[in-house]
């Protein structure tokens, strides 16, 4: 400390030393006060508040405590015989509440209480008093005191006496509610056993749930017994542990102690557990409130079930009426479809009978104009089957009102025969120019020119230079089809409608195994359909077979089938006139040799109008039979050698004689895979002709 010269101050000059850091521990009420405050997140008028109220409570509690002490309204009972004669050894056997007088309020019992009670027997027990009022000491006497003096060290100290409290059962045999409440309402029977097992909570006793009152509600009840099913004990049962006797002191000796009172603990612990949660479930049982909610929850239930229940049983009718009345719906639509299916067939039936009326009409006015021949003239009768057979393919292409304006242009007076002619020729190139008909199909009606055109369109288009292209199975040339072939593609696809797997392929297998050829590409297959569809010569043929066949009997002129290993010899057909006599030695021969000349001939000369035209040479088989000559065999289905065995082994398993299930014929074709019933026949019908016709032959040698 120095002054100033300049001012006349003083100035003090210290040295400051290094900071040192130095850990302060937060402590004291203040602190203590902020840390409850964050706490609880009180503020500070709410903290003083609680502060105020806790230390009433505890103020409270000292003087009920101080006012238990020196409460003087309980009643200190007598000492019971039994304990005066009590051996001091055996003190864990006593009943100290009872030793000491407190008997009846046991652990309800307060210090002061248990403090009170000892000072009274003392004074009246004490050996002293004893000896100086009997003028001696005596044994039982000093036994009872030293029992009483153990009841008080017991009592007195917290530890043992929880230790004690937690084997106490005495008060147990003193009431029980299905005797001595039997005649009493359910709440007071039962309050007192719940109000003595809850002193063993390990919970805060106050607050446990009461057993409540018979006004109490379901979630009442429900927590009442929630509680004691998941009740929490601190009863340990050391007090009944054993101990060692005298004699020295042997660690082996006091583990398996300890490990045998352990396991007697747990053993009492169990049994406690169960003692309890049978008690909870007959009060469970007997408590009225839990009888009147189960019940009140079957009304509930059986209110919403037949609620639900009117519910579904509305719906039902609803969706009854609602089907009925779609159904009648759908009988209305159904009625109206079916009347006008009705309608629309009278008028289809309609239409077709007056499209065959028309037809038969035409057929009739051509008929009448001698085929618009000259009157007088003659008609070869293959030329004129040829004829009437392309007519029915030209009107089967054309409309009811076609039919009807060619009826009438044809019953027309005012025209000629080469009027009538040209109409019918102009409606053929008419369809052939639509692409409706296939020209080889109505070369009668003057149709090669049409056709010679469309040739030459194509062979011109054919000659035009065109960008190369890759070669396609399409461009590649196939055999022709024969007459039997399509015969064959049009039952085979009559046989195999759409829809049918590997459709095509099945065809085509099917026309291979009934002619013996190679099997023909699918996609082929479907190229000659279409064109049968459209109409080809093959179809031409097909329909004059057809046509020959309504007109001559089968009998008369039998087809030919050929076995496909030769094992039957093919026989040549004869004439209709011929057909039932026997053939000479000389004869059989000619006939033949006649017939295969009559086939190589070419036809009579027609007339002009007819003749522009040649036969197809597809169609010369058929004009030779219509033509008069020898009838050529039609083209018929092959049968294997494995098959004829297996019809042959058919027919001696089913002979005409038999009389099971079914019919015969089917289960001939059964027996032959492949086979139908009609061709069974067939195959016999044909053997049965070979037969004949090789009889009447050896009969002509």
């Amino acid at each position: 400390m120095r002054p100033d010269s300049g001012s006349g101050m003083i100035s003090i000059m210290i040295q400051v030393k290094n900071p040192v850091l130095e850990q302060i521990e937060p402590v004291g009420p203040q602190y203590l006060a902020h840390a409850r405050r964050k706490l609880f997140s009180r503020s500070f008028s709410e903290d003083e508040a609680h502060v105020a109220r806790a230390a009433a409570e505890a103020a409270a509690a000292a003087q009920l405590a101080e006012d238990a002490e020196n409460d003087d309204s309980f009643e200190i009972e007598p000492d019971h015989k039994d304990d005066l004669r009590r051996d001091a050894k055996d003190w864990k056997a006593q009943d100290h509440y009872r030793m000491l007088g407190l008997g009846s309020i046991r652990w309800r019992a307060t210090r002061g209480m248990i403090k009170k009670a000892h000072r009274t027997k003392v004074l009246v027990h004490h050996p002293d008093k004893k000896s100086g009022a009997s003028g001696g000491s005596s044994s039982h006497d000093d036994a009872f005191f030293k029992c009483l003096q153990k009841s008080y060290e017991i009592l007195s100290d917290p530890v043992k006496r929880r230790q004690y409290d937690s084997v106490d059962n005495i008060p147990e045999d003193a009431y029980n509610p299905l005797k001595d409440g039997a005649d009493m309402p359910f709440i007071e029977a039962w309050s007192p056993v719940f109000e003595r097992e809850i002193r063993f909570s390990v919970k805060d006793r106050n607050s446990a749930p009461t057993i409540g009152t018979m006004e109490s509600t379901k979630a009442e009840v429900e927590r009442f017994y929630g509680f004691w099913y998941d009740f929490e004990s601190w009863r340990s049962f050391e007090y009944l542990d054993k101990e060692e006797g005298d004699g020295p002191e042997n660690r082996d000796d006091k583990r398996y102690m300890e490990k045998k009172n352990k396991a007697e603990r747990a053993k009492l612990k169990k049994e406690d557990i169960a003692r309890l949660r049978k008690l909870v479930d007959t009060a469970f049982a007997l408590d009225p409130r839990m009888a009147a909610f189960k019940e009140q929850e079957k009304e509930e239930k059986e209110a919403k079930k037949k609620e639900r229940q009117d519910k579904e049983k509305k719906a039902r009718l609803e969706a009854e009426r609602e089907a009925a009345l779609a159904k009648v719906r759908e009988e209305e639509l159904e009625s109206e479809a079916r009347l006008k299916r009705e309608e629309d067939k009278k008028e289809k039936e309609a239409r077709k009978k007056a499209i065959r009326k028309e037809k038969k009409n035409i057929k009739t006015l051509i008929k009448d104009s001698n085929y618009f021949y000259a009157k007088g003239s003659t008609i070869a009768p293959s030329t004129l089957e040829i004829y009437l057979s392309e007519l029915e393919t030209m009107m089967d292409k054309l409309s009811l009102e076609d039919l009807e304006r060619i009826r009438t242009d044809l019953s027309s007076p005012k025209k000629s025969n080469e009027d009538k002619k040209k109409i019918l020729s102009a409606e053929a190139r008419k369809l052939v120019q639509d692409g409706l008909a296939n020209p080889e199909n109505l070369t009668q009606f003057g149709t090669d020119n049409v056709a010679r055109k469309k040739e030459v369109k194509e062979t011109v288009a054919s000659s035009t230079p065109q960008e190369s292209t890759s070669s396609t199975p399409s461009n590649v040339p196939t055999k022709e089809w024969s007459v039997e072939e399509v015969q064959l593609l049009i039952k085979a696809a009559n046989k195999f409608p759409g829809g049918v797997s590997d459709r095509w392929e099945t065809i085509a297998a099917y026309i291979a195994l009934h002619t013996g050829l190679p099997q023909r590409d699918p996609d082929d297959v479907i190229k000659k359909s279409k064109a049968v569809q459209k109409g080809s010569s093959q179809e031409a043929t097909v329909r004059q077979l057809q046509f020959q066949k309504k007109t001559y009997d089968v009998t008369d002129a039998p087809s030919v089938r050929y076995d496909i290993e030769g094992e039957v010899p093919p026989v040549a057909a004869v004439q209709p006139s011929d057909a039932k006599k026997p053939l000479s030695k000389k004869k059989a021969p000619a006939a033949a040799a006649a017939a295969t000349e009559t086939a190589k001939k070419p036809a009579a000369p027609s007339p002009p109008a007819l003749t522009s035209t040649a036969i197809p040479p597809k169609t010369s088989a058929l004009a030779a039979v219509t033509g008069g000559g020898a009838p050529a065999p039609a083209p018929a289905s092959l049968w294997s050698a494995a098959e004829q065995k297996l019809l042959e082994s058919g027919l001696k398993a089913y002979p005409p004689s038999w009389q099971g299930e079914g019919e015969r014929w089917d289960k001939i074709a059964e027996a032959v895979p492949g086979r139908t019933k009609k061709e069974c026949k067939l195959r016999v019908k044909y053997l049965q002709d070979q037969a004949k016709a090789q009889k009447a032959a050896a009969a002509a040698k």
